[in-house]
């Protein structure tokens, strides 16, 4: 999966937290509200990763991918959801969010990370908005011969 720095909102972003919404550190600006990626004609996948294992006894978490009017991500849409990982399943590489793009209405995008039970003491993330391929994988085959 590649995935360009300006379609990434959360770069190995910190989910050390208590208990409640970490939002990604960055917005990605469609430059109007009339602009559609769900609807580019493209694949196009949202996709959130631990990149470092979540730690906390009794914790979970869940990534959603988020649309706003303001560029801070501030009264966030929820567009679509992952499921609810617990901190026993959330190793390096744990998959939290692979959806296709779907339609939006707002100007902004980004990623918010649901911490519940217990508070996170370690973990990291990075997500962003992917080109899609014809299916869900993280390995691109390539002919290299």
């Amino acid at each position: 999966m590649l995935m360009d720095a300006q379609a990434r909102p959360s770069n190995n972003q910190s989910l050390i937290s208590g208990i409640g919404t970490v939002v990604s550190t960055d917005s990605i600006d469609l430059l109007s509200a009339a602009d559609n990626p769900g609807r580019s004609g493209m694949p196009l996948r949202a996709v959130a990763v631990l990149t470092a294992a979540l730690a906390g006894a009794g914790s979970s978490i869940q990534a959603q991918l988020i649309e706003s009017d303001n560029s801070n991500l501030s009264s966030p849409r929820v567009l679509a959801s992952g499921p609810v990982i617990g901190v026993a399943a959330a190793g390096l590489g744990t998959k939290l969010l692979d959806t296709a793009m779907p339609d939006t209405t707002g100007r902004y995008l980004g990623f918010q990370y649901l911490v519940s039970g217990a508070a996170v003491s370690a973990g990291t993330a990075t997500a962003g908005i992917v080109g899609g391929t014809d299916r869900n994988s993280s390995v691109i085959p390539m002919n290299l011969g």
